[in-house]
């Protein structure tokens, strides 16, 4: 058990430092690590944690508190969860300052520029391995394809989407 707190350590740790704009970009590194790499859970458990973290009220990236929990018991939920939390919070707390002070030193202007097109591809990313492991049929397909459309064209609150696809799941639909 010692290996993998150490390993929920480590690997939490990098994936809260590469969380640039926020903690869904790096879901497909760790949808492949703790997956098909360590086999910790199954392709639909990650799914299902993601959905349960998105769906209850506090920070995005608290699946991996659930990772940690299939992998290692209570320590590994808390350890995942420090790991997850505490780097990224300190690179915020210490480096944000600084750079909004320096916000107009153009090298800072470049950083800030390009992390933004990464962000969208590591979010892309997120979304396709999201996809992949749910989408297996027609159906699920269109639904996914139209609920893009209309988060992408409309103003309406994502919720209503979630709500929407969850009671075509418990309905049998899906």
């Amino acid at each position: 058990m010692w290996t993998t707190l150490l390993e929920l350590l480590l690997h939490g740790a990098v994936w809260s430092m590469l969380a640039v704009g926020g903690s869904n970009v790096t879901l497909a590194d760790i949808q492949r690590y703790t997956v098909e790499t360590r086999h910790w859970l199954t392709a639909a458990q990650f799914v299902t944690f993601y959905s349960i973290t998105q769906a209850a009220p506090g920070p995005n990236g608290m699946a991996v508190a659930l990772i940690g929990l299939q992998a290692a018991g209570l320590p590994g939920a808390l350890v995942s969860t420090l790991a997850n939390c505490v780097p990224s919070s300190c690179i915020a707390f210490f480096v944000g300052g600084w750079a909004e002070q320096h916000r107009e030193v153009r090298w800072v202007v470049a950083v800030r520029r390009g992390l933004a097109p990464v962000t969208v591809g590591l979010l892309g990313s997120a979304s396709f391995v999201l996809a992949r492991e749910i989408d297996i049929n027609a159906t699920r397909i269109g639904l996914t394809l139209i609920c893009a459309a209309i988060a992408f064209r409309s103003k309406l609150n994502p919720i209503w989407l979630v709500l929407t696809g969850a009671l075509l799941g418990l309905s049998g639909v899906m």
